[in-house]
């Protein structure tokens, strides 16, 4: 340790600005923008780094379906097992809709009754780049009426260009490795 004491460390976060609920806002926003101009729908996201980007939700993966649905108008939605809803809700910052499912169910049938209910009857559905295909086959199967497309139109050009905060914390990230 060359020659340092525990009680001489100090945090390395101080300082660190974390990314807001207007930020989070404006990225929802920006992403409805590029869906209106791809002509894209709806996007359906589950767990991972994108939804985390979009909505602040940190959410392992499992074989149990979570997914978030962004319209190209209104709120954003989700869909998730019957027992993880109250968890879910808690953590949520944006939309109030939640449909669940039980362990009989289908997650794919409520995901098309989301669209369904939200006026979205045909056109194309943008499927986020990391989301597992199980998932994604399941949806085209219980709507095939619909266009299933990479959103990479949209969430690629979300992500790429980095706000002065989203800099801010890269930079403290880096200093604190370095260190």
């Amino acid at each position: 340790m060359s020659g340092k004491n525990i009680s001489d460390l100090k945090p390395m976060t101080g300082g660190i600005v974390p990314i807001t609920i207007a930020e989070r806002r404006e990225r929802l926003e920006k992403a409805q923008r590029l869906m209106k101009e791809n002509r894209i729908s709806a996007v359906f996201l589950e767990p991972g780094a994108t939804l985390f980007y979009f909505t602040g939700i940190e959410w392992g993966r499992s074989e149990r379906m979570l997914a978030a649905l962004l319209p190209v108008q209104g709120e954003i939605a989700y869909v998730c097992p019957a027992f993880e809803e109250e968890r879910l809700r808690e953590l949520m910052i944006f939309g109030k809709e939640v449909r669940v499912w039980e362990e009989h169910e289908s997650p794919f049938a409520l995901v098309a009754g989301v669209l369904r209910d939200r006026g979205i009857l045909s056109g194309k559905i943008g499927i986020e780049e990391s989301v597992r295909f199980f998932l994604a086959d399941g949806m085209r199967r219980a709507a095939p009426h619909l266009e299933w497309v990479s959103a990479d139109a949209v969430t690629i050009p979300c992500r790429a260009c980095k706000s002065a905060t989203e800099i801010a914390l890269m930079q403290r990230a880096n200093e604190i490795t370095i260190e």
